[in-house]
């Protein structure tokens, strides 16, 4: 039974009245058959900044093996600091300690125990343990404190299933994956015809034994497109994702699950159990679309190409249904209290990502401004771990510290408390 009225309508404020602080957001909060529907008005607020250099960077452009990074599928840290990094183009994980020293590698290409085809990730559990999955295998590895291969097993599919691509940890003992629905010839034109029910997807989880737990949420892949040209007898069809569609994204951690829609500012927060706990609003539309960004998109995503390739799908694309509006998140994580970080739409010439923040209890936290060139993938113990990417394309793993304008975030001891060190003491 959902009621639909207002449980409680709060006001909260974040800052403590200063004449020159920012206005704190309104922020309604009702409640629907046990769901937590926080809806938020954004204030201009900064929740934090990273530092102006990394504490902690590992890699190289030229040097040993270990410290030359090719394509990086995931980095994060251990209990006890230490740095896992999965490259997918080495076909290994790699383990530095705190201080960037290289500890040891493991795996190799290949299809056997331990072996990858195509690393998607690596991430530390409970007891020093890896879990790793292979999107090509479909299936789950893991490795012991170690280092030793514990145990492999096929990611099971169901009968809907066309394809399973992981995307982390989902809960105590589990990883969570994106799983598109099997589709006939019929299914592939409607979906490139636009048709919605060819466009779904399921975001499942499954055990670390690969059977599969269940299937949280549905969303919706991309908009795809074809155009046809016609020369003499033969004719070629090009098929493509609309610029601009929302997806639906989700991620995990050892707190649950998030997904978006992609289309709005909110986010659907599932628990450890599976069970939708939270709905978090920002009241906020994204951009709407104009003319001109359709070409910064094309000369943002093709650079380097001439003039005449530009114009070519520059016209190819407006050929297309393209949103009037542009896609809200595209990106999600969950940091080490709970907090949910979720990424603003970006166009590719824009040099910096911003990131919305909500409280673990989801409450608008303010925005977070990073260089483009930075891929956040942890963010912990007051701390941002991510991959930076150099104008050579090289990859690095670094670290930087979060900080708001002349005060420090993180805690003296203890996990990072975003909620509490947002709010200034009165």
């Amino acid at each position: 039974m959902k009621h639909t009225g207002f449980i409680a309508t709060l006001l909260i404020f974040l800052a403590c009245g200063d004449a020159g602080a920012p206005s704190a957001p309104a922020v309604a909060v009702t409640d629907s058959a046990g769901i937590r529907i926080v809806t938020t008005r954004p204030g201009d607020l900064v929740y934090a900044e990273l530092a102006a250099e990394p504490s902690l960077s590992i890699g190289e452009f030229t040097g040993p093996d270990e410290l030359l990074f090719g394509r990086i599928a995931s980095a994060r840290r251990d209990a006890v600091g230490n740095v896992i990094v999965a490259d997918g183009q080495a076909h290994e994980i790699r383990i530095f300690d705190r201080d960037g020293r290289h500890l040891r590698s493991l795996g190799r290409e290949g299809e056997g125990p331990g072996e990858f085809e195509l690393l998607r990730g690596a991430w530390p559990v409970t007891g020093g343990s890896i879990v790793t999955t292979d999107i090509l295998q479909d299936r789950i590895t893991l490795f012991g404190a170690a280092g030793t291969t514990i145990e492999t097993a096929p990611l099971a599919e169901s009968d809907i299933f066309g394809g399973i691509f992981t995307i982390g940890l989902a809960g105590p003992g589990m990883v969570l994956s994106r799983a598109s629905p099997r589709t006939s010839l019929e299914d592939m034109w409607g979906t490139m015809s636009g048709g919605e029910e060819n466009r779904r997807l399921l975001f499942v989880r499954h055990r670390f034994d690969g059977t599969l737990a269940d299937t949280l949420a549905w969303g919706m892949d991309g908009f795809r497109a074809s155009v046809s040209r016609v020369s003499g007898r033969e004719m070629e069809v090009t098929t493509f994702t609309v610029p601009f569609s929302p997806r639906s994204v989700a991620a995990g951690s050892s707190h649950g699950v998030v997904s978006t829609d992609g289309v709005a500012y909110g986010l659907r927060v599932f628990g450890e159990n599976g069970s939708l706990r939270l709905i978090a609003r920002l009241d906020d539309s994204p951009r709407l679309r104009t003319g001109p960004h359709l070409e910064r998109y094309v000369r943002g995503s093709f650079p380097g190409n001439d003039e005449r390739v530009i114009q070519d799908f520059i016209e190819r694309y407006r050929q297309s249904p393209l949103p009037d509006s542009l896609p809200a998140y595209t990106d999600l994580l969950f940091a080490e209290g709970g907090e949910v970080w979720a990424q603003r739409y970006r166009l590719p010439d824009e040099s910096m990502r911003r990131w919305d923040v909500f409280s673990a209890d989801g409450v608008y936290l303010g925005r977070v401004a990073v260089p483009a060139s930075f891929r956040i993938e942890e963010v912990s113990r007051g701390e941002a771990l991510g991959v930076a990417t150099d104008e050579l394309g090289v990859e690095r793993v670094q670290l930087y510290d979060l900080v708001q304008v002349g005060r420090d975030l993180a805690a003296p001891s203890g996990p990072f408390r975003a909620a509490q060190a947002a709010k200034p003491k009165c």
